[in-house]
């Protein structure tokens, strides 16, 4: 089959490719079966990252919550482990070897229950945002607004920007306008929300669910602004 070149993946992409509403009975059987599948297999991973990097706290750092945090680079152990991550002896990236452990030092430090109850993969999202108190408020946003992964990253990623954390890669003021204009614009084209919402009508499942990811992540950023601007 042929293939095209996707404008925002890069991936490359079957031509002629039946929208989800296409399949017929088997297919929708087969699309189930493997949507089951790579949930558990997602959850395998989560769930052998999230016991080792336990493992790790307890036994390599006594436990110790903030010396994983602040003085893991001070740990022979560790630094044992980091130099072998992705070699024959540690096929395990030094990247999930370092998300694994702050996961555990954060579980255990962070009590709150929106924390506790979310992924590994959300938690490690947040991460980056360092203040377990900012971590804390921004878990029990996520839980409540019931934000994907995709969604939580734009939301992540407005927080830094807002406090600072992040570089600002040449955006100035009017840039910045600009950049709403174009997607106000594109968005809010004649016609086209009478269109979108008859479309959406005829999506399938996985089709909806990657619109509401799409559609989460930009109102994350609309709230994230609207709180900036204080409005």
């Amino acid at each position: 089959m042929a293939t095209t070149m996707s404008k925002t993946t890069g991936l490359a992409t079957p031509q002629g490719d039946r929208s989800e509403t296409a399949l017929n009975a088997a297919e929708h059987k087969l699309l189930a079966q493997a949507l089951q599948r790579a949930d558990e297999a997602r959850e395998t991973i989560e769930s052998a990252v999230v016991t080792f990097g336990r493992w790790a706290l307890v036994n390599v750092f006594a436990d110790d919550a903030r010396a994983a945090l602040e003085a893991r680079h001070e740990n022979p152990v560790w630094l044992a482990l980091r130099a072998r991550a992705g070699g024959p002896t540690l096929r395990l990236s030094e990247r999930l070897l370092t998300v694994a452990l702050l996961i555990a030092a954060r579980d255990k430090r962070i009590t709150d229950e929106a924390w506790r109850s979310l992924d590994a993969g959300r938690k490690e999202l947040l991460l980056p945002l360092g203040d377990e108190r900012a971590m804390r408020k921004a878990a029990q946003h996520v839980t409540r607004m019931k934000m994907t992964q995709r969604a939580t990253r734009a939301y992540v990623g407005a927080l830094r920007a807002e406090a600072g954390q992040t570089p600002a890669q040449r955006l100035t003021p009017a840039r910045l306008v600009g950049r709403a204009r174009k997607v106000r614009a594109a968005l809010t084209e004649a016609g086209l929300q009478r269109r979108s919402v008859a479309m959406v009508a005829k999506m399938g499942d996985a089709q909806r669910a990657a619109l509401k990811e799409e559609v989460d992540a930009l109102a994350a950023w609309v709230a994230a602004m609207k709180g900036a601007l204080g409005a």
